[in-house]
């Protein structure tokens, strides 16, 4: 008897917890209480600003950028995918209040990547692999990532349709932009700061474009 097990079509998540980042963070969420023109309005139209025009100026968004990339990086490779031309960017930020969340929704990108500057403090690991709270138990500032298959949860066949992420500072997040994801509430006095990154894939342009049709 031959018994083979594949795990199709799965949804990879890479996660990096970078070491040392109060410095860092601690400029960030500065930099979001004195700059009046990069307010809460701001998150509802990422594309009005790609704080990457930044870069030059503020060191702390271009070292951010570099985490983005490297972050990036490391999820194409476990993917295995090659032969890019090119990487578009845009960066923006979430900084919530007390009572904020955010609805379901994707990004219109490849890639989504989420960095975490200030959040709740959580003594769980970020993602558990046996987590079987109820979906409707919020947390404080959760990130919630939904299995991207239609109507996965009207199966028992699937142990689970969501995945929560618990935040921790200095923590990114790289996956799909497709998969649906959304944010619980959040329950602090304080702003929870996250910066959200679009990675849209380039790509050498092919015989069809190289000679187009007339």
């Amino acid at each position: 008897m031959e018994v083979m097990d594949y795990a199709l079509f799965p949804t990879r998540v890479v996660t990096i917890q970078f070491q040392d980042t109060e410095p860092l963070n601690a400029e960030l969420c500065d930099l979001l209480e004195r700059r009046p023109e990069l307010d809460d309005r701001f998150n509802m139209h990422p594309e009005a600003l790609n704080l990457l025009r930044l870069a030059d100026t503020v060191p702390a968004i271009e070292q951010l950028s570099s985490m983005f990339i490297n972050g990036a990086k490391r999820w194409l490779e476990a993917e295995g995918i090659a032969g890019l031309e090119g990487i578009d960017l845009l960066l923006f930020s979430n900084r919530m209040g007390r009572g904020d969340f955010t609805i379901v929704h994707n990004h219109p990108a490849d890639l989504i990547g989420i960095y975490y500057a200030r959040t709740a403090v959580s003594h769980r690991p970020p993602i558990h692999p046996n987590d079987g709270e109820d979906y409707f138990e919020a947390g404080d500032g959760v990130l919630v990532l939904h299995d991207p298959r239609f109507n996965a949860n009207l199966t028992a066949v699937c142990p689970r349709d969501h995945v929560r992420v618990f935040p921790h500072p200095g923590l990114m997040l790289i996956f799909p932009a497709y998969v649906w994801h959304s944010v619980t509430p959040h329950r602090g006095e304080f702003h929870r700061l996250a910066f959200s990154m679009n990675f849209t894939l380039r790509w050498p342009a092919g015989p069809e474009e190289q000679y187009p049709l007339k």
